[in-house]
């Protein structure tokens, strides 16, 4: 359900990072699960169109990463003002947990846009 919508919005790559090319930044955006419980966090960045510097080496624009950027925002975070994670514990049996994250996701997107444009690489 979410990758489809990441398509739909112009995003290439593979699980868990993607890549949107705009004239003068690109948006990243990554998936990063916890270790320690049944969470995660969708993370997003900007870089600059010709990549990143690295420990003193270029990376190329295909191969930048959010966690390569300093300056970067947990989805969820601005609306509910905390480093937001996204949990996915099946705690009900009826309820369908990742159809719910997915649509939370979804619901959060107009954050990341703003978010995107606002700060630039």
């Amino acid at each position: 359900m979410v990758i489809p919508f990441l398509r739909a919005e112009g995003f290439k790559g593979s699980y868990p990072h993607f890549t949107r090319i705009k004239s003068d930044r690109i948006n990243l955006l990554t998936f990063q699960f916890s270790m320690y419980s049944s969470r995660f966090v969708v993370e997003i960045a900007n870089c600059g169109v010709k990549g990143n510097i690295v420990f003193g080496k270029q990376v190329e624009p295909s191969k930048s990463r959010v966690h390569y950027q300093g300056k970067r925002l947990r989805v969820g975070s601005i609306k509910h003002k905390t480093d937001h994670w996204f949990e996915f514990e099946k705690k009900l049996i009826f309820s369908d947990i990742y159809k719910k994250r997915a649509k939370e996701i979804i619901t959060l997107w107009p954050e990341a846009e703003k978010w995107w444009e606002e700060n630039p690489a």
